[in-house]
């Protein structure tokens, strides 16, 4: 073999070593960043719920160890020390503050936007994962069913019963109408006008019109076809909306019983009711607005309109009775502890009515 056809030879070997190792070198690192990129990024929204969300994070670490997590949590401008604490005593999360409280669609939005998860979950910060909440048996139904878009989950409230809206049909001016004076209970088989699908059994694996934002899981896919958490819903009716736009383009909404949580209802919203009723009734009527007004009468949209403003006022009215009651027992309480400090020489009887 001549010598120059050697070094040619030689040339060739080592370029073709080089090449190998960097492809190998390339493919491992690809390899490696697959692995590292979590099952499941789950969204936290806080506001002045500091003792909630320190047992909603607990709970979470304890019920998803057979599934990779990130967690990010965003505090809505919370002065109780809720941002201090997660970062102090959770330093893997990664945890953001805002300067003022946005409200539950931006907050979300914004925690969505960081997560680098196969999966999203927007979870309450007063909702705790028990011993049932198989998040990887969830996960692996939506790896089976790529036509999947949302999975919900079964709520359980305090008093141990379904939490009714975590599982409902698509809402409509009749089903709507019929739940909001409990005429559903009577007529629970009649499909048309039973807004929470009470006439199924709550364990069973169902395709359904919406399900309840506190416990939302999401392809991260449905995003790039649908978009965000429309930011026009300060706090309640983005979860509807969200589910019915996600159906809209043609990905399917699931309630999934085999995932079972406890919901602590108004963990937020206690210290905001009237604000909170507020911000409920006006996301009703947004949500109708924006897919329904369109297709109806002015006579009709003038009467859900008035539906609405009634239902609110209603609602107002029962929750001042509510709290005046509250106020009048604890009034009659300390009147009949001041009594018993006072001499004898004076006597006072207070006269107790039922409230």
């Amino acid at each position: 073999m001549q010598r120059g056809n050697i070094v040619i030879f030689i040339i060739r070997v080592v370029v073709e070593v080089f090449f190998h190792v960097f492809y190998s070198f390339i493919i491992n690192v690809k390899i490696q960043g697959v692995k590292k990129r979590p099952d499941l990024s789950i969204i936290i929204g806080t506001y002045k719920t500091r003792e909630l969300v320190r047992k909603t994070l607990a709970s979470v670490y304890r019920n998803t160890k057979k599934i990779s997590i990130e967690i990010i949590l965003i505090d809505d401008a919370s002065k109780d020390g809720t941002f201090e604490m997660v970062k102090k005593d959770y330093p893997k999360i990664r945890v953001e503050r805002n300067k003022i409280n946005l409200g539950y669609s931006k907050t979300y939005n914004k925690g969505t936007k960081h997560a680098k998860g196969r999966y999203i979950l927007h979870l309450n910060s007063d909702v705790f994962l028990t011993g049932n909440s198989k998040l990887d048996a969830a996960i692996q139904y939506m790896d089976e069913n790529k036509k999947v878009g949302i999975v919900g989950c079964r709520v359980i409230k305090n008093n141990g019963k379904l939490d009714l809206p975590c599982r409902h049909a698509l809402p409509s001016l009749r089903n709507v109408f019929f739940q909001m004076l409990n005429m559903y209970k009577l007529f629970p088989h009649i499909k048309s006008i039973n807004y929470y699908m009470t006439y199924l059994n709550e364990k069973q694996i169902t395709e359904v019109g919406g399900i309840l934002g506190a416990f939302m899981l999401i392809r991260k896919s449905v995003f790039k076809d649908v978009g965000f958490l429309d930011e026009n819903f300060y706090l309640y009716c983005e979860d509807t909306d969200f589910c019915y736009r996600t159906r809209r383009a043609g990905w399917k909404v699931v309630y999934f019983p085999r995932v079972s949580v406890k919901h602590i209802h108004g963990g937020t919203t206690q210290s905001f009711r009237i604000r909170a009723l507020v911000m409920f009734h006006k996301g009703i009527y947004y949500y109708y607005k924006k897919h329904h007004s369109k297709n109806n009468s002015l006579l009709m949209n003038s009467f859900v309109y008035t539906g609405i403003l009634v239902r609110f006022s209603l609602s107002v009215g029962a929750d001042i009775l509510l709290a005046s009651g509250s106020f009048a027992k604890a009034l009659l309480e300390n009147l009949k502890l001041l009594s018993k400090k006072i001499p004898s020489v004076v006597k006072f009887t207070v006269v107790e009515k039922s409230i």
